[in-house]
């Protein structure tokens, strides 16, 4: 299975951005990052409850500062 998800720097910022969806009617859920990039440090991923491009682009208009996003396959 295939997840995808948008990347932030920091639990706080993910934390903001997942209220940011949730007043426009959008459901997240932040965890830590399951594939991070050792070179970014542990980050935190926001896992949409629907289309993760709208999302994204309300996150980008909110200028909320992100690494972008990304997608991970789950065990083979």
């Amino acid at each position: 299975m295939t997840h995808t998800y948008i990347k932030f720097e920091s639990q706080t910022l993910g934390e903001k951005a997942k209220r940011l969806l949730r007043d426009r009617g959008i459901k997240a859920t932040l965890k830590r990052n399951p594939n991070p990039n050792r070179k970014e440090g542990c980050n935190f991923a926001l896992f949409i409850q629907g289309n993760v491009w709208q999302a994204y682009d309300i996150i980008m208009r909110s200028e909320i500062r992100n690494l972008g996003v990304e997608s991970y396959r789950e065990g083979l």
